[in-house]
C-alpha cells in the first residue's frame, strides 16, 4: 500500500475514522483520526482492526 488510505470502522459499537498505516493478512494497523479517551490513553491513537469490520472511504 503506497498511499495512506482513509477507512471507517466500528469498535465497541462506536464508529471511528482513520488511515491505514500498515496492512497485514487479515487486519490493518489504523491511525485513528477521531479517537475517544480510551483509544488515546490505552492505544496511543493506533489500533489493529480486522479487515472484516472496515470500510474504505
Amino acid at each position: 500500500m503506497e498511499q495512506a488510505s482513509n477507512i471507517i470502522f466500528k469498535w465497541q459499537n462506536e464508529p471511528f475514522y482513520g488511515w491505514v498505516e500498515k496492512e497485514y493478512q487479515n487486519s490493518f494497523l489504523i491511525n485513528v483520526t477521531n479517537p475517544n479517551k480510551e483509544l488515546i490513553t490505552k492505544y496511543a491513537k493506533r489500533i489493529i482492526i480486522s479487515k472484516k469490520v472496515c470500510e474504505w472511504l
